[in-house]
């Protein structure tokens, strides 16, 4: 992977996680929050309260920093198959291949 799109990806992924942040601390304060101008993961289940998505989302972000440098990154985290880079360059908290997602 060249260094500028890892840049890029390491200062999207601080810039989303510092948001989320701010939306959680916000939310757990009692402040009205907003997810809608969020742009979680796909595979959020319904039915979960908006500090659990938050949580979740913080989550992968956190994984996604950890895996940034090391052979893990830009691979689906189940079958181990490239992620295509435009949809890192989209989200690059994805985790998942598109066939193992739609499973």
């Amino acid at each position: 992977m060249e260094p500028a799109r890892l840049h890029r990806w390491r200062a999207e992924l601080t810039r989303t996680g510092m948001a989320i942040n701010d939306q959680l601390t916000r939310l757990l304060a009692g402040q009205q929050v907003t997810l809608a101008t969020l742009k979680l993961p796909h595979e959020q289940r319904p039915g979960l309260r908006p500090e659990e998505k938050l949580r979740l989302f913080l989550d992968r972000i956190s994984r996604a920093q950890q895996r940034l440098d090391t052979p893990a990154w830009g691979r689906c985290v189940d079958c181990g198959a490239e992620l295509p880079e435009p949809a890192l360059d989209d989200s690059p908290w994805l985790e998942q291949c598109p066939d193992c997602e739609a499973r």
